[in-house]
């Protein structure tokens, strides 16, 4: 018995599927503090504009989410694209196409983020990103790839030998009704003079911290820490930066979490998690002296926050 092999042809083939869906935004999740991949965590589309959406973004590995426009979210984009062309707005936050995505770890089947189920190895984050468009649709090949830094929650975990801070923020009316900031900011400075006044314009920055939904945070600090020389210091100088939320807001701590809007930019501030969000105002700095190689905590009446 022979077997005729027959060469490849369109006749010879069959379609299997129609393609139904484009990728309309690539995240790559980067840890901020160790530079790689951050695992772990789910990215949800909530919003095309104004128009409320559900979407889960599809994980690729490595860091890797992909949001894939089918369906009635297709449908959003054209009408929002459409309405971008006509009335162009004067501001990114009005953008009808913008895509307000949340990134967390501990969402349910629901989407719904669950603090209990947060294993806190970072801390979440809700951006507004807008797309590059091609016509009605978000462009394809890289201008839609954007990477995001994520900071370290109170779980995150510290090598050997860190230099590290912890805190935990509060504020309230009065010394007896304080309650924990969700999600405040926490800038750190080195002074070149420990004993000059503070000076946050002028200062070199060594590190960054997001604080989490029960106002706890940790900063992790490198290199940028150290002045320089051939001997390491002892101690080193630094002062901490709170950034404080608007007061008020939904009891719901995960509604507090602020929208940052990081615009059609491939790489900027926002997106790196550097960038205080619209709303916030620094404090007057606290200043420490931390020992490299050891984990410094403050103590909770330096970061209490009352009313002048």
């Amino acid at each position: 018995m022979s077997t005729v092999t027959l060469p490849l042809h369109p006749a010879l083939t069959r379609e299997v599927a129609h393609v139904r869906h484009r990728l309309a935004l690539g995240l790559t999740l980067l840890d901020a503090q160790a530079g790689q991949p951050a695992d772990g965590m789910s990215c949800r589309l909530e919003a095309i504009g104004n128009r409320p959406l559900g979407q889960a973004l599809a994980p690729h590995g490595h860091g890797r989410h992909a949001l894939l426009l089918r369906d009635h979210a297709a449908r959003v984009m054209t009408r929002a694209a459409s309405d971008k062309a006509s009335i162009p707005p004067p501001l990114a936050a009005d953008d009808p196409t913008r895509l307000l995505i949340s990134i967390a770890a501990g969402h349910g089947a629901s989407g719904i983020w669950h603090a209990q189920d947060d294993p806190r190895r970072y801390v979440p984050r809700r951006l507004a990103l807008i797309p590059q468009l091609d016509g009605l649709q978000p462009a394809g090949g890289w201008f839609n790839i954007r990477e995001v830094g994520l900071w370290p929650g109170a779980r995150w975990p510290l090598p050997a030998n860190a230099t590290a801070v912890r805190g935990r923020i509060r504020r309230g009316p009065d010394a007896d009704s304080l309650t924990p900031v969700a999600w405040a900011r926490v800038t750190l400075t080195r002074p070149a003079d420990p004993l000059a006044a503070a000076d946050f314009d002028n200062e070199t920055v060594v590190g960054w911290a997001h604080g989490d939904d029960r106002g706890e945070f940790l900063a992790v600090l490198g290199s940028e820490l150290l002045p320089g020389g051939a001997v390491l210091p002892a101690s080193v100088t630094v002062r901490l930066w709170v950034f404080l939320p608007p007061a008020g807001g939904s009891d719901n701590a995960f509604d507090q979490l602020p929208i940052e809007i990081a615009g059609s930019d491939l790489h900027n501030a926002v997106l790196a998690g550097t960038a205080a969000p619209p709303g916030y105002v620094r404090q007057a700095a606290v200043t420490r002296v931390l020992n490299p190689g050891e984990v410094s905590t403050i103590h909770d009446d330096a970061l209490d926050y009352l009313p002048p």
